[in-house]
């Protein structure tokens, strides 16, 4: 089928480099020249695994090709199926719809009578509500004479290209599809997922819905196990064992369990935060969500507390590396990243904060979001010196470090562990003093090596 898709940025680019790789024929449409011209010279503006691959050999083949706004109008009406992706973050952790507008009147007006209009970006509730409405004013026309869909995305940053190829459901939106040619043409752009995948169809609110309650979801039990291991803490539990033996239960399962400094991203902030604020404007109270919110929020300072006791609140002219900057590993979004607001929280109580991420855009994207934060471009660089190490972002590289040769470079080795991603016994076997949520502190000896100290009672001062 011939799809354009306006709007690359994240859900865009994945979008139509897996359409094109199913053999559609898609027309790319990217208002912003230098993204434009960086997908046309082969550079991609994010970084996804396998991303680069499949845009590299669809856009030779020809089934992929990228255009600018002057090319939009014959592109739309051309296509078979029109997509919007168009972003919907303020920037400041809130939803906009003005991107939006702008592109239903840039794209509606050139669409021929029939062809679906597939909204794919993620929309605050009440818009979807307007949808029809603003689709046939731009038609000039009481109804309108296009099908109106919702198809949300549930891809995950790190693994879009295999949550795209293989989706646990395609939901289908539907604002306005009378003949149900919408939906018929929807199903062909899936065909080739849709033959093992549920085709689930629901009015569009609905839809819109099933993409908010996931992403509500995940956020409380991250928040859950966030609160869950501070009370292994005060008690001397251990979260690994107790979230694991919780995860064997179907009911509950493991995913989203793991305890941490929180949680980031485009997604999860901002729609926590705005379904609360936008439900207190309806009238509605949301404590559950609101708890969500505010335990979140405040992992950063809690992740720092711990630093406070091991040097007994002594931070100024500290030097510590922050290991990880972006939201998550294998992706350079810094999108509600915990590291920026880890390391504003440091720097205000005067320490020197050096931080290494793997990712070159993220190292540079930190430094300007993050006034006087150091960033180097190794592990070594950022260790080297340090009174403490603070792992932000479980990437891989992280726990295949050579944890003996840093201790011999670190000036205090003490290892603040926000993902729980490191061997606790094996750290403190190493002569680390080692800190995580759920996990307690532990110390070398005294301390016999591998005895868990909870935190609310562990006393172990570096001077």
């Amino acid at each position: 089928m011939r799809v354009t898709v306006v709007g690359l940025g994240y859900v865009g680019l994945v979008t139509a480099a897996c359409l094109s790789e199913w053999r559609h024929r898609v027309t790319g449409i990217e208002a912003d020249r230098r993204r434009l011209d960086d997908l046309r010279a082969g550079t991609l503006p994010i970084h996804e695994p396998g991303l680069d691959e499949l845009v590299a050999r669809n856009h030779q083949a020809g089934m992929l090709r990228f255009e600018d706004l002057d090319a939009m109008p014959l592109a739309v009406n051309r296509a078979e199926v029109v997509i919007l992706a168009v972003g919907t973050h303020d920037g400041n952790g809130g939803w906009q719809t003005e991107t939006m507008r702008r592109a239903l009147a840039d794209v509606v007006p050139n669409l021929r009578a029939g062809t679906p209009l597939v909204v794919r970006s993620t929309l605050p509730p009440e818009f979807i509500n307007q949808l029809t409405d603003l689709v046939a004013e731009l038609r000039g026309l009481p109804k309108p004479d296009v099908p109106v869909l919702l198809n949300p995305e549930f891809t995950q940053e790190g693994r879009a290209i295999v949550d795209f190829i293989r989706p646990s459901r395609i939901i289908c939106g539907v604002a306005h599809d009378p003949e149900g040619l919408g939906e018929a043409r929807l199903r062909r752009i899936f065909a080739s997922a849709a033959a093992t995948t549920p085709f689930l169809t629901m009015p569009a609110i609905d839809a819109s819905f099933s993409k908010l309650g996931s992403n509500l979801f995940l956020a409380t039990k991250i928040s859950f196990a966030n609160e869950l291991a501070a009370l292994c803490d005060a008690y001397g539990a251990r979260i690994d064992q107790v979230v694991h033996a919780m995860g064997l239960d179907s009911r509950i399962g493991s995913a989203f369990l793991g305890a941490g400094v929180g949680f980031g991203g485009s997604c999860l902030p901002n729609q926590v935060t705005m379904t609360v604020k936008t439900a207190r404007v309806a009238g509605l109270l949301t404590p559950l969500l609101a708890a969500v919110d505010d335990i979140n929020a405040a992992q950063p300072g809690h992740f720092v507390n711990r630093l406070d006791q091991v040097f007994s609140g002594r931070f100024a002219g500290r030097r510590v590396a922050i290991l990880g900057l972006t939201f998550k590993p294998n992706t350079d979004d810094l999108r509600e990243a915990p590291s920026l607001a880890t390391s504003r929280l440091l720097l205000e109580r005067g320490v020197h904060v050096v931080a290494y991420d793997p990712m070159p855009r993220a190292r540079e994207g930190a430094v300007d979001m993050v006034s006087g934060l150091e960033v180097v471009e190794s592990v070594e660089a950022a260790l080297v010196d340090a009174d403490a190490a603070m792992l932000v972002t479980e990437w891989a590289e992280f726990a295949a470090i050579d944890w003996r040769r840093m201790h011999s470079l670190m000036r205090h080795p003490v290892v603040l562990d926000g993902r729980n991603a490191l061997p606790a016994e094996e750290m403190v076997a190493l002569g680390f003093t080692y800190s995580a949520f759920g996990r307690g502190l532990m110390a070398p000896e005294p301390n016999p090596i591998g005895r868990r100290v909870p935190t609310a009672s562990a006393a172990s001062e570096v001077a």
